[in-house]
């Protein structure tokens, strides 16, 4: 063993014992069973997880300009009387919501090492969407809201971020609070989006946009458009993870949804570059320049209008109204693209402009 892994390990054993004994957990042990499982499978085992965070969260906060990782602890909750804890490093991370935000969004980062040894596939590297406000009524429905959206955009396609709606305790290690219990999401790792459908991530994110897989590309721009999110883009790489086909071909994945329409979250801001007057005016950012690119997509929506609805409908853990607002505005895209004249005249104006 290198000297590197010696000192790491000490630097771990050193640092779960000097934490405050209220801060920690009862004892977690390894997952069960011959094969490796993934980490996110966890999550699937209960309705609403319990995750159990462990960390100084002051200095997370302190330095949210940068990319520094603070050493912490995670717990999942399997039932009651098991669970799964691993060590982790965790960082804030996107760019907008990490000034915004009381609490920001962080990436978690696995030790690959300690994954395998808990019987866990070693993909180690996802991002949690914190609740961000300390209002929680206007937290919880934003993060249930973005949390419907992922499940939508997996209704389409199989090349999509699993999610999972969590419940998060955060335990500080610092002096500004103790601990916090929140609704958060986490998003699946990139690396284990990429192969279970057998391609591999891109990591130059400067592409070429004829390389993007055409009806990949026209899903994915589709959808953002039907969600009300401008808040993304190829050129930029922003809030879009590209995955490879093995004939080179781009496939792009959003994430990141809060600036939606759908969504609508308090602290989101329309983009007046783009003609944005609210957050809730749409604007298309795809490749398609007119309304014949489109045809084929927009049947394949319509095949899927039920389905979505459904999946809105079903979660009746946001209020019956939320609901209904959001359906509505799902709705208003299907009116748009039934009629050819409103896609020309709606929906293509900004790439005209382009």
């Amino acid at each position: 063993m290198s000297n590197y892994l010696i000192a790491r390990q000490l630097f771990l054993f050193t640092w779960l014992f000097a934490l405050p004994a209220a801060l920690i957990s009862q004892p977690c042990g390894p997952v069960s069973g011959p094969n490796k499982l993934p980490l996110f499978d966890l999550f699937n085992q209960n309705e609403l997880p319990e995750i159990t965070l462990i960390a100084d969260f002051d200095s997370i906060k302190a330095n949210i300009r940068n990319k520094s990782y603070v050493l912490g602890s995670f717990e999942v909750q399997l039932n009651r009387k098991s669970c799964t804890k691993l060590n982790v490093r965790l960082r804030p991370r996107g760019k907008s919501r990490r000034m915004m935000c009381d609490f920001p969004p962080l990436k978690l980062k696995f030790f690959k090492e300690n994954l395998d040894s808990n019987g866990l596939e070693q993909f180690n590297d996802f991002k949690l969407v914190s609740h961000c406000l300390t209002d929680n009524n206007f937290s919880e429905d934003n993060i249930k809201k973005e949390f419907l959206v992922y499940q939508l955009f997996n209704q389409l396609t199989p090349y999509s971020f699993k999610a999972s709606l969590v419940k998060i305790t955060y335990k500080n290690t610092g002096s500004s609070f103790r601990k916090s219990t929140n609704l958060g999401i986490i998003i699946e790792d990139s690396e284990s989006l990429a192969h279970r459908n057998g391609c591999q991530v891109l990591s130059n994110k400067v592409i070429n946009l004829d390389s993007l897989h055409r009806k990949h590309e026209l899903i994915a721009s589709v959808f953002q458009y039907m969600i009300g999110n401008a808040d993304w883009s190829y050129v930029m790489g922003r809030n879009m993870e590209l995955i490879k086909f093995t004939d080179n071909q781009i496939v792009p994945v959003p994430y990141d949804f809060d600036y939606a329409g759908l969504v609508k979250a308090p602290y989101a801001r329309a983009n007046t570059t783009l003609g944005q007057k609210t957050v809730l005016d749409r604007v298309y950012l795809g490749n398609a320049k007119s309304h014949e690119e489109l045809t084929e997509i927009f049947r394949f929506f319509k095949l899927k209008k039920a389905d979505l609805l459904k999946i809105v409908e079903d979660f009746d853990t946001l209020d019956s109204t939320v609901r209904q607002e959001m359906q509505a505005y799902i709705l208003s895209f299907y009116e748009i693209i039934e009629s050819k004249e409103r896609v020309e005249n709606e929906m293509l104006s900004w790439v005209k402009k382009k």
